[in-house]
């Protein structure tokens, strides 16, 4: 085993002529579980009959649980640990499932999150071969690639879902060609056209400098009532309550509401049935492309390389960077996504925006 070298080539080297189990190591957080799927699809296409197991925080379970080709996720409550360290319960949930997870054997330990605490769940799997990132790559924790036999260096400039897609080549010999497939659509329904359309507008994000101003949320919310499009504007704390509530106030009566997100099901669910998603760069909105709903991502600090959508078609990504999309620009986009979703007249301009109309530097408070 310890001639092997990235790219793996199965059944030369000292490895096996196929994977039969493989365990994946991405602890969190939501959106990096999102980019995950489509490599897990790719290692299914490619190895039809290994058995695939995920090793997932437990606040983030419910994603990996969705793909079919996962056979068993170990959820592991660690932040639930760290959050209350003194809670007998916390430590033996969280022991029942690593004991659990050593119960088995792997041919491999994937570990696309790389950091110290997956680091930590891959070297206590039992397999001959762990395969992490290299040290630079390593989310700033470079002792994690210690963990590793062998070490992947990121490409420059590949992240998200491509990323990982390309790690999971060199590791498992999967063909990165295939269309980008999620696979978990299937869990969740549709929209019902015999209910009112309306949108989500994912406005909160786990860093201040992810958010959109408030002011530009109001003009495009605007814009969408304009539309016939009722509003939904979810929230999982106060501030995200707070700046709803603020804008709920500033449209018409009865045209937007609060969805208290609950657990990632429920905000799935309700994503599944959206006539359309604005979001900024937050899980939930890399969620919403998963489910090929028509989309329009808002980015600002981070950069749209993060943004691979099922369906290009449907999906739009403006600014990042450091530079924030205007309203307008917003607005136009959603008519877009709406219109090759086959929700709106054929009589909106064609997707070709220039950064200088449509984008400005930050400034806006959130």
């Amino acid at each position: 085993m310890t001639r092997a070298v990235l790219p793996l080539r199965w059944g030369r080297d000292g490895l096996p002529a196929a994977p039969r189990r493989i365990l994946l190591v991405q602890i969190s957080a939501l959106g990096d579980q999102v980019q995950t799927l489509p490599a897990v699809s790719d290692i299914a296409a490619r190895w039809p009959d290994a058995e695939i197991d995920w090793a997932v925080d437990a606040r983030f379970a419910d994603i990996a649980r969705q793909h079919p080709a996962v056979r068993r996720v170990f959820a592991l409550p660690l932040k639930g640990v760290q959050q209350a360290p003194r809670e007998l319960a916390r430590w033996r949930a969280l022991l029942a499932e690593l004991r659990a997870l050593r119960a088995r054997r792997y041919d491999v330990v994937w570990d696309p999150h790389s950091v110290l605490k997956s680091a930590i769940v891959a070297r206590l799997a039992k397999s001959p071969l762990r395969v992490g990132y290299s040290a630079p790559d390593c989310g700033g924790e470079p002792l994690a690639a210690r963990a590793y036999h062998l070490n992947f260096s990121r490409p420059p400039g590949i992240h998200g879902t491509e990323g990982r897609r390309l790690f999971a080549r060199a590791v498992l010999d999967t063909d990165t060609r295939r269309p980008v497939d999620y696979a978990i659509r299937h869990a969740f329904p549709a929209s019902n056209p015999e209910l009112p359309a309306y949108a989500v507008l994912a406005h909160g994000a786990s860093k201040p400098e992810k958010l959109w101003p408030v002011e530009h949320w109001r003009v495009l919310g605007e814009r969408l009532i304009a539309q016939d499009l009722q509003l939904v504007l979810p929230w999982g704390n106060a501030a995200e309550r707070d700046r709803a509530e603020r804008l709920i106030a500033a449209w018409p009566a009865g045209r937007a509401r609060l969805a208290d997100r609950g657990g990632i099901t429920d905000m799935a669910r309700l994503l599944a049935g959206a006539a359309l998603v604005v979001g900024v760069d937050t899980g939930f909105s890399h969620l919403a492309a998963a489910l090929r709903r028509p989309l329009v991502m808002l980015f600002t600090s981070t950069g749209a390389e993060l943004f691979t959508p099922e369906d290009p078609a449907i999906s739009r990504a403006l600014g990042g960077n450091g530079v924030v999309p205007r309203p307008d620009a917003a607005w136009l986009a959603a008519q877009q996504a709406l219109a090759a979703a086959g929700m709106r007249g054929p009589g909106v301009p064609a997707f070709s925006p220039t950064p200088a109309r449509i984008c400005e530097r930050p400034g806006g408070a959130p």
